[in-house]
Parts: structure tokens; C-alpha cells; sequence
């Protein structure tokens, strides 16, 4: 059976659709705490239970996060490499069927910055005045 290209880019598109949605959370959460630490009433003076509170938070938001992005850049991989085997494939079948690199790529960066915002967030919260 014959994988046909107008079959798979509506798939594409719900991918790509949630990939985008998946985000609208978290980054609500990341700006109500750099909201709160550019106001000061969230910085390393803050009781201790405050501070957990918000590292948690963010953790937890940002695992949700990196798991429903990793996962939703899995699922369009996967549609990468159909894509390639798909009959009459236009311009725009090519261009996706060649991004899947730069979907690993972005994943990686994503659990990258990921890391990196939780540890200065962390050393923001827990510095020594």
C-alpha cells in the first residue's frame, strides 16, 4: 500500500499544531516567576517554603513540558521518515521529509535550555546575599 502525501500532511500540521500549544503553559508559568523575581517578591529573601514552592513549580511545569514537546517531535519524526516514502511528493513533502534533524536537533536544545533555566532559577532563589 501506497503512502500518499496529501494523507500525511494533515498529520503534519496537528503535529506541528501541538508542538506550539504544548508550550502556552509553561511559558505562562516561566512569566508569572520572572514576573515575581523583576518585582522582588520572589528572590533568595523569600521564606524557604516559597522558594521550594516556586522551584517545584517550575520543575513540574517544565517536565510536563519537555516530555509532551520530546514526545510531539517523536511523533513528527516518525512522520519524517514516512514522508520519504510517500509517491508524488511536492516541494513541501521534501522540505518536511528533510527536517527531522532539525527536530532532534531542537529537542535537544529544548532539554537544554530546559536545564539551564531550572538551575538559574535555582541559584537566583538559593544565593547567598
Amino acid at each position: 500500500m501506497a503512502i500518499r502525501e496529501k494523507d500525511l500532511l494533515p498529520i503534519w500540521n496537528a503535529q506541528r499544531s501541538q508542538r506550539i500549544a504544548s508550550q502556552l503553559a509553561p511559558t505562562i508559568l516561566l512569566a508569572a516567576v520572572l514576573a515575581l523575581g523583576a518585582t522582588g517578591k520572589l528572590s533568595y529573601k523569600s521564606p524557604l517554603d516559597i522558594k521550594a514552592f516556586a522551584v517545584g513549580l517550575v520543575a513540574a511545569g517544565g517536565i510536563f513540558s519537555v516530555t509532551g514537546m520530546l514526545a510531539s517531535i517523536s511523533d513528527s519524526r516518525a512522520l519524517t521518515r514516512a514522508m520519504r516514502e510517500t509517491i508524488d511528493v511536492s516541494q513541501l513533502g521534501m522540505s518536511i521529509s528533510e527536517s527531522s534533524g532539525t527536530l532532534a536537533f531542537g529537542a535537544f536544545l529544548y532539554v537544554l535550555l530546559g536545564l539551564f533555566n531550572m538551575a538559574v532559577l535555582a541559584l537566583y532563589l538559593f544565593k547567598k546575599p
